[in-house]
């Protein structure tokens, strides 16, 4: 009999993971929004899992006609994102037979006198009771409420008999399935910390399993994460995390991976999955010794081992991508010196007059030198090592889960997020070093909205940088303009990925006219022009008519646009007073 639940708390900004919660975006060129970088969470009323966004504003220059360089847009970032729906997961294995348990005669409020009984066997029997009926009936989560149910079972908790204390615990992770209400009256009643010392300091698998379910299942609630972050973290890490993985750097553990069984990893990488979308977990999970560098471990072992679809490799990634969210900001690395002299030797350069033949500042984002990784890079620097990216790339040309795809490319999408140098180290590394431009490429062919969105909106980052035109645009043109030529409206995230699809072609186009003219079909220009004239969208809308306004400044590609039926007069009518200013110079 199946008498647990858990409830996989995930993702996405984009960034996405699983389930995303909201999103807030930042402004570019006329007030158009696009997701650069990205993250899972989960709320409990939205939905409980991973994942969403934030994004920072700034006004970006609209690029002049004549201009071969990329469009700066800043980054938009995606706050943390929720998870898949909630899973089943485990069975009961208790000691006690369930044919000793009456349940024709039983009750809740028998139940829960049973759990009062001096005798231990009562307490149990009472205990599998309700963890058996809260799995088959919802409402009896809240009589167990109304009864008192919650405090008598987190006392439970303390009992020294293992049998009681799984009941218990399993009584208590179905209970606050799904319960928001149940989730926080097991915090009021301190049964946050009474499991976690629990699971600190019992050797029982089927008990660990269960509290590891339970603390995932409370993690999908924002209320709870900052005390889940201070309570649970550390026990999840040091007991289960740092010694399954095989990581080990002079750490002295009491458990081996032989003593941990795979679920209780799966149900810990959960939890912490679902606490790296707070803010406040997400920076201290990323300064907590051994977090990151056993979750890299255990990920890169499994992909070695060819397993790129072991079900805690998907946790492990969503991890990263969180702990990725804003790195460049919120981490002092070794870029940030690179920023702080590139800002300088711009500024320098405006006082003495550097200015090219057009009268625009020169500004060469490529001259400073790239700082030397790490050869053995740890906790943090693990997130921006090309080690990481090579890990990242592999998965995504090996995995066929979605979820694990969308999780690589949201953290490369938040890598190359920013405007600063590790954004182009980041990019040039992916394109060019690591080749990953036709991995990268696949996930815009995929039948998942979120995957296309994140591969969309990490190409889209990626264009910005002149250096990667000439790649990119053998690579991934063909398939930048397939999206927009095939994208149908209506479809889950069209907006999204309507939006980084223009961005990424309006950049790209320019480097080599010739060269997309052949892409720019009769179906693409028809559905850019219907963005332009779609209120349901109004970012894309916006992005489609910068697009459209470049390809109309162009001399080489306006004639794909008259060979449609479009004069200056229609394009005027579709882009507005822009167009008309750009085009009225021919």
């Amino acid at each position: 009999m199946k008498s647990s639940r858990s409830e996989p708390d995930l993702y996405n900004d984009p960034p996405r993971g699983t389930l995303r919660r909201n999103q807030s975006g930042s402004r570019v060129s006329h007030k158009t929004s696009l997701h650069r970088n990205s993250l899972y969470s989960n709320t409990c009323n939205n939905q409980e899992g991973i994942t969403t966004l934030t994004r920072s504003n700034k006004r970006i220059p609209i690029r002049a006609p004549s201009c071969s360089f990329a469009n700066k847009q800043d980054a938009v970032y995606a706050q943390p994102v929720a998870s898949k729906p909630d899973a089943i997961y485990g069975q009961d294995r208790s000691k006690i037979c369930h044919d000793e348990v009456d349940y024709g005669a039983m009750t809740i409020q028998k139940a829960i006198q049973l759990l009062c009984s001096s005798d231990e066997k009562n307490q149990a029997m009472g205990a599998y009771y309700l963890q058996h009926t809260c799995f088959q009936d919802e409402s009896a989560k809240q009589e167990v409420y109304r009864l008192g149910g919650i405090a008598k079972l987190i006392e439970l908790l303390r009992s020294s008999d293992e049998n009681v204390q799984q009941a218990s615990a399993g009584a208590l992770r179905n209970l606050v399935f799904r319960n928001p209400a149940n989730k926080l009256e097991t915090r009021r009643q301190n049964g946050i910390r009474e499991c976690v010392n629990l699971l600190r300091r019992t050797g029982n698998t089927e008990i660990q399993k269960q509290l590891t379910g339970l603390l995932w299942n409370l993690s999908s609630t924002d209320e709870l994460k900052e005390d889940l972050i201070h309570d649970a973290l550390p026990v999840l890490t040091d007991c289960v995390i740092v010694p399954f993985s095989g990581w080990c750097d002079g750490i002295s553990n009491s458990r081996s991976r032989e003593t941990i069984d795979p679920e209780v990893f799966f149900n810990a990488t959960g939890c912490l999955r679902n606490l790296s979308s707070a803010d406040a977990g997400r920076q201290t999970m990323r300064n907590y010794p051994g977090l990151i560098d056993s979750v890299m471990t255990y990920t890169q072992n499994c992909v070695a081992a060819n397993q790129p679809d072991d079900k805690s490799v998907e946790n492990c990634i969503c991890i990263l991508h969180n702990l990725s969210y804003r790195l460049d900001a919120e981490v002092p690395n070794k870029y940030t010196h690179l920023n702080h002299l590139a800002r300088n030797t711009h500024m320098n350069r405006s006082l003495t007059g550097c200015f090219n033949n057009r009268g625009k500042l020169e500004y060469d984002e490529y001259n400073l030198p790239l700082p030397e990784e790490d050869y053995k890079p740890k906790g943090s620097t693990w997130l921006y090592h090309s080690d990481v990216i090579r890990t990242y790339l592999s998965l995504m040309e090996k995995s066929r889960k979605d979820a694990t795809l969308e999780a690589c490319a949201g953290a490369l999408q938040n890598l190359t997020a920013s405007r600063g140098m590790m954004s182009n180290a980041m990019s040039q590394l992916i394109a060019l070093k690591e080749k990953g431009l036709p991995r990268i490429a696949r996930l815009l062919q995929s039948s998942n909205a979120e995957v296309v969105r994140s591969g969309t909106s990490l190409l889209s980052n990626m264009s910005r940088h002149s250096i990667l035109h000439k790649t990119m645009a053998h690579q991934v043109l063909p398939d930048v303009t397939r999206l927009l030529a095939l994208q149908a409206p209506g479809s889950s995230n069209y907006g999204d990925i309507m939006t980084s699809a223009c961005y990424a072609l309006r950049n790209l186009i320019m480097y080599n006219p010739q060269m997309a003219k052949p892409y720019l079909t009769g179906s693409l220009i028809n559905n850019v022009v219907g963005l332009c004239r779609n209120g349901s969208y109004p970012k894309a809308a916006e992005a489609a008519r910068m697009l459209l306004s470049d390809i109309w400044s162009n001399r080489e590609l306006q004639s794909v646009l008259k060979q449609q039926g479009y004069d200056k007069n229609m394009m005027g009518s579709l882009t507005g007073s822009t167009l008309r200013t750009l085009s009225s110079r021919f």
